[in-house]
């Protein structure tokens, strides 16, 4: 088996590409079916967060990368030309390598976040619950979610619980010297909302507004917090109020219009107007930038605000990085010792037809004895075959994991006159 990672992230493709690939959690069963039905892939597994989206294959034969982008293009609706250009590609023990970064937070936009490991886990439960995965993505995933939680329990890579939030909120704290007094507007009531709420608290803010086209849901997260519920059809006049927007929704489309961004200003007078945009697909038009006295950030400004903050984090970073290389060889061993399998199940099958055929013509001749003899002499048939199986097996996991691997494993098969499978035969 192969595996073989694609994607994009905030490294490689600014928020307009990123956004036109993301998937919610809803849509990730479908995507999957469809990327089973279309293609080769034999598991595979999709990561979508605001800073990346990532497709994990594993696969017979070398994976046929044309083919997946050709199924990306074709259910995100996008020109391959268009996107192409901004991917990464790894394989084999290097998707193990880059899997761990993403999960131990190192790979994040914000170094040490502590909500990817969370999402890592989530993406894999998906998969998981839909049959999209299977033992070579099952055992890669689960160690990744150990890598993420050693990365955090044996170093301080996520000390101070920094997040997109928190750097939300120090663009905030850089328009206003103070936050207290000022009204600030959060659309969007999930989790990264809710971590940026807990940041302007901690930063003196008491004037918080929650809207949510579900209203309960914005209930549900200013009353935690002692803010101010409203509906999305009381919008304008809650943006009219605010001094800063936060927006952090999973709306397919923008929820701040240049006309409506021009109607708000109008109202306000012209007074200066700040919203920073943490969402992916953005939640604010660019065309609002456009409208007098209006300030946007969208994610991709945050970058500027967390490189003081990866500096400090380099000692830690290597600590993480240690870490992921025990880890990598440790998955190195145990997915190549995995490719043997098909081989030693193959050399098995092959000596037990032996000896079940020659056994089968024996007892016609055996007539005379008892069953009992009969089951006495059969396992003894039995037990000589797994003598016989047991050092060529030995043998063969030990030649799984060299580096020679494929052209000693092919001259087990051609020794024995087995063909395991396929998948083994590419190996």
């Amino acid at each position: 088996m192969h595996l073989t990672v694609i994607g994009l992230n905030h490294k490689t493709a600014p928020v307009e590409i990123r956004e036109k690939l993301s998937i919610s959690e809803e849509q990730i069963p479908t995507a999957l079916s469809e990327l089973r039905a279309t293609t080769s892939v034999s598991e595979c597994l999709i990561l979508s967060t605001c800073n990346r989206t990532e497709v994990y294959i594993c696969a017979p034969s070398r994976s046929d990368n044309e083919s997946i982008i050709s199924w990306m293009g074709k259910f995100f609706r996008i020109a391959i030309e268009e996107f192409k250009p901004y991917l990464y590609f790894h394989t084999d023990h290097k998707v193990a390598e880059h899997l761990f970064r993403v999960s131990s937070g190192i790979d994040s936009m914000v170094i040490g976040e502590a909500q990817i490991l969370g999402q890592v886990k989530d993406a894999y439960e998906i998969a998981l619950d839909c049959g999209a995965t299977g033992p070579t993505l099952n055992n890669l995933f689960q160690q990744a979610i150990t890598v993420g939680k050693r990365a955090r329990t044996e170093s301080e890579i996520g000390r101070g619980a920094f997040s997109i939030g928190s750097v939300a909120v120090q663009i905030a704290r850089s328009i206003f010297d103070d936050l207290k007094g000022r009204n600030i507007l959060i659309i969007g009531a999930g989790k990264m909302a809710e971590l940026t709420i807990r940041h302007l608290i901690a930063s003196g803010v008491s004037n918080v507004t929650v809207a949510n086209r579900t209203f309960k849901r914005a209930e549900e997260l200013a009353g935690r917090f002692r803010g101010h519920p409203v509906s999305f059809d009381d919008l304008p006049s809650a943006l009219e109020a605010a001094d800063i927007v936060i927006t952090s929704t999973g709306a397919p489309e923008p929820v701040i219009t240049h006309s409506l961004a021009a109607k708000v200003m109008d109202a306000r007078r012209g007074k200066p107007m700040f919203f920073i945009d943490i969402a992916v697909p953005r939640d604010i038009e660019p065309q609002v930038a456009a409208v007098d006295n209006v300030f946007v950030y969208d994610i991709d400004d945050l970058q500027f605000a967390v490189k003081a903050y990866a500096a400090d984090r380099q000692a830690e970073i290597k600590k993480v990085e240690a870490i992921i290389a025990g880890e990598v060889k440790e998955f190195i061993t145990r997915f190549k010792t995995s490719q043997a399998v098909p081989v030693i199940t193959a050399l098995r099958e092959k000596l037990e037809g032996i000896r079940a055929q020659e056994f089968d013509k024996l007892k016609s001749k055996l007539k005379h004895l008892s069953e009992e003899d009969i089951r006495t002499i059969e396992a003894a048939t039995r037990s000589i075959v797994n003598k016989i199986c047991h050092q060529p097996v030995i043998q063969v996991r030990e030649y799984a994991v060299g580096n020679d691997a494929p052209a000693k494993l092919e001259t087990i098969c051609e020794l024995f006159g087995i063909c395991p499978t396929d998948e083994q035969n590419d190996n």
